[in-house]
């Protein structure tokens, strides 16, 4: 029996959120404990567990989760703590023997000192384990996918969906191509073309969108010629590292021109459509007019302060809008502000008092003033609507302030559904307006049901606006940054 670690370090960033995040921010497990925690729920694990425990000849081991919110760059010293446990978690299992080890990552991490954390921890593990064990990964989409990184694991998949319903489906494929690492004589060979542009907006809606003819071509590219696998990665604008951009990746065995005619493929015209995966956003008085014309249920979607890309979460930009406006509709909606649920406890439920919600964390953000009662109080603890898995928001509370209802958290979480508002009895469906703070969700959540659904044109530090942020250690020049109109492609191969 062949033994597989399985190892996963998820962290995605925004460099552009003053908050840095810490090792508290994670959720780590170990052993069976992250078995138990994984097992049978729809997230990269979990897929790769299926996989796994169904294989006659080998034994799949969890070894070390960490998994964390997207938030601000982390703290070196935090990281090395993780990656110091990550190191002992996998030396731990040497002297029974290693043959593969699956790493479950994001790619899309960085460091107050580290610009490329997921390709340091994979060159640790190599040096700890020594050349023999073989390597694969699963990725997001959103991923920076880095040279280093593909050095040391030449062998991965990523997600194919945004918003991601595969997260499952993403571990599973990637612990198959484990099993051919162990189970054939593979030579992983990579082509990878870096396009300079940053995107955002629907059309990298890959059910709907052009960026989804795209990833259809690589996947259909990838079983005409047998490749082992290929993808196109769209990054995340907000994570300001050196090779961050648009990629597509191409795996054969051994073959390096079949991967890069592959890749060449896959690419053309990609470039071309850079302007027009961009967000289309409307104006925050234009939202407002939305909220007076009666276009009930209206969702807007604040992903300038998005937590599920990186932001603090602490805006409440578009409720003070709503409120300045006297707009009587029904208004939901959450923010992260651990002063007010702080005093909130004090209070009690059934007690009213005046607030100040919001700039409690990124200083840009201006409070708004509302005189609310204490509705509900909790601890924060609720199962995740996307993957079943449980997640905190840290101390919450809920509070009424005529037609307003906000649900404060303690820390930010992932926002992408309607989690947090129902572990706190709320539900959209049941107000005339919903702030969302996230791009995009799955089309159940919201879309489906709703009137009129809105990109907002507000501050923060997932703006679409990627142009206004200031990144200063991506590589210029890049699209929407500069002016570019042509790129002359240049195909890297990693053997």
């Amino acid at each position: 029996m062949k033994r597989i670690l399985i190892v996963a370090l998820q962290q995605e960033v925004s460099s552009f959120n003053p908050v840095r995040s810490t090792r508290a921010d994670f959720e780590e497990h170990l052993a069976q404990n992250m078995r138990q925690t994984f097992a049978g729920t729809d997230t990269y694990a979990g897929g790769a567990l299926k996989v796994l425990d169904g294989a006659e000849d080998v034994t799949p081991i969890c070894v070390y989760s960490a998994t964390a919110c997207s938030a601000g760059t982390l703290q070196h010293e935090d990281f090395l703590a993780l990656k110091t446990a990550l190191l002992d978690a996998v030396r731990a299992q040497l002297a029974d023997g290693i043959d593969g080890i699956l790493f479950l990552l994001h790619g899309a991490m960085a460091t107050t000192a580290e610009t490329d954390p997921e390709g340091d921890i994979l060159e640790a593990v190599r040096a700890l384990v020594g050349p023999k064990p073989a390597f694969a990964m699963s990725l997001d989409l959103h991923g920076i996918l880095t040279a280093r990184m593909i050095a040391a694991c030449p062998a991965f998949e990523t997600l194919r969906t945004y918003p991601h319903v595969d997260f499952a489906d993403t571990g599973a494929r990637a612990a198959r191509m484990m099993l051919r690492l162990l189970r054939e004589d593979l030579s992983p060979v990579v082509a990878r073309l870096r396009i300079p542009m940053l995107v955002r907006g629907d059309a990298c809606i890959t059910e709907t969108g052009i960026y989804g003819q795209y990833m259809a071509r690589a996947v259909a590219r990838a079983a005409s010629d047998g490749l082992l696998a290929a993808t196109v990665m769209i990054g995340n604008p907000f994570t300001d590292v050196p090779e961050l951009c648009c990629q597509v990746l191409a795996i054969s065995d051994g073959d390096a021109e079949k991967a890069d005619a592959a890749v060449r493929d896959i690419a053309d015209g990609f470039f071309d459509h850079r302007a027009t995966m961009q967000a289309d956003l409307v104006s925050l008085n234009d939202a407002v007019a939305l909220a007076r014309d009666g276009r009930f249920p209206l969702i807007l979607k604040d992903a300038a302060d998005a937590p599920s890309s990186g932001a603090s979460g602490d805006s409440a930009e578009l409720i003070h809008a709503l409120l300045d406006a006297d707009v009587t509709a029904t208004i939901l909606a959450p923010i992260v502000d651990a002063p007010t649920v702080a005093r909130a406890f004090e209070l009690g439920v059934g007690v009213t008092a005046c607030f100040h919600l919001g700039g409690s964390c990124d200083r840009r953000f201006a409070p708004v003033r509302v005189k609310a009662k204490v509705a509900m109080l909790s601890d924060g603890h609720y199962r995740m609507e996307t993957w079943g898995t449980w997640d905190s928001a840290g101390p919450c509370a809920k509070l009424r302030s005529g037609n307003l209802t906000v649900i404060a958290s303690t820390r930010p979480v992932q926002l992408f559904d309607r989690s947090l508002f129902f572990g706190h009895g709320e539900d959209p469906r049941d107000f005339d307006i919903t702030v969302v703070k996230s791009p995009h969700c799955q089309h159940r959540y919201f879309d489906a049901w709703a009137d009129t659904v809105v990109s907002v044109d507000a501050q923060g530090a997932t703006s679409a606006r990627v142009e206004t942020l200031g990144h200063k250690l991506c590589q210029r020049p890049i699209y929407p940054l500069d002016p570019i109109d042509t790129f002359t492609p240049q195909i890297e191969i990693f053997r």
